[in-house]
């Protein structure tokens, strides 16, 4: 009983926080500017940097201590304010309510997967990918150095990945990243969006086709996808597709939308989902 009650009394206060979370989400997001979005993506980008630079011991999120200047001056007060709610709660459960059975992991993980956005459950997940480095955005190649990248026919990235241009990621700024690891090992993951929900995703043994299954015990696979992160594999069809036909115009992407078209290539959409535990077995 007493083990109740002191659950009790610490998460009240973070349930509130996601109560209000969600009221100033949705009050504000009506009323954002293009340039505020954008302050948001790099806001993203600080949490996750946050994230990975904090010990385990560390309960404090400290996402909005860099003020953003941009844009108008009242909504994006309002924006900081509701984001840093709803990320700096997903932050502090995901650090002080760590499921029992579960590590955290650190540099936090990423997941490119597929499936029914909809969906509690799905097949498929053999073709899901991982990036296990961390955020791979910062590891990857601006728009302006396609040209020498390609027109000098490098075979590896300044940090050592492997570069393809005939098959490719691009994520929601443009940027040309490293592929992840295909080939997920089946175990119990807890995977968010960064938003109102934590979840353990399991990812099933294939079976005798190498068709591998998974499920989420709570929510859909939209709850736990973090919108901000959009990302798509390009494969040249034969027909000159390569990161050069890209076009600067159409990044970055829109929170939630597609990915764009690109010349001569077959897109395939991912969803991104942050990886912050997995199963300690």
């Amino acid at each position: 009983m007493r083990r109740s009650c002191c659950w009790e009394r610490r998460t009240m206060p973070c349930l509130v926080a996601l109560v209000v979370s969600f009221i100033s989400c949705v009050s504000c997001w009506s009323t954002l500017p293009s340039s505020v979005l954008e302050s948001r993506r790099r806001t993203d980008r600080r949490i996750i940097q946050q994230y990975n630079n904090n010990d385990d011991n560390d309960n404090e999120s400290k996402a909005s201590s860099t003020k953003n200047k941009e844009g108008p001056e009242i909504p994006v007060r309002r924006l900081l304010l509701s984001y840093t709610l709803a990320a700096g709660t997903e932050y502090v459960l995901s650090q002080n309510f760590v499921r029992p059975g579960f590590k955290r992991l650190h540099p936090m993980q990423f997941f490119a997967a597929l499936g029914d956005p909809q969906s509690q459950s799905g097949t498929g997940a053999e073709k899901w990918g991982i990036w296990e480095s961390g955020d791979p955005g910062p590891r990857g190649i601006p728009f302006d150095q396609f040209e020498d990248t390609i027109s000098n026919g490098r075979k590896v990235s300044p940090v050592g990945w492997e570069i393809d241009p005939k098959s490719f990621w691009l994520e929601e700024h443009g940027i040309w990243m490293e592929a992840p690891r295909y080939n997920l090992q089946p175990g119990r993951y807890l995977v968010t969006g960064g938003r109102l929900r934590t979840s353990v995703l399991t990812i099933h043994p294939a079976d005798e086709n190498g068709v591998k299954n998974w499920s989420l015990d709570g929510g859909v696979l939209y709850d736990v996808t973090h919108l901000p992160c959009r990302s798509a594999l390009y494969v040249d069809e034969g027909n000159g597709g390569s990161p050069l036909n890209a076009r600067r115009e159409d990044f970055p992407v829109t929170p939630g939308a597609e990915m764009p078209q690109v010349e001569g290539c077959k897109k395939q959409d991912y969803a991104v989902l942050f990886v912050t535990g997995v199963e300690d077995v």
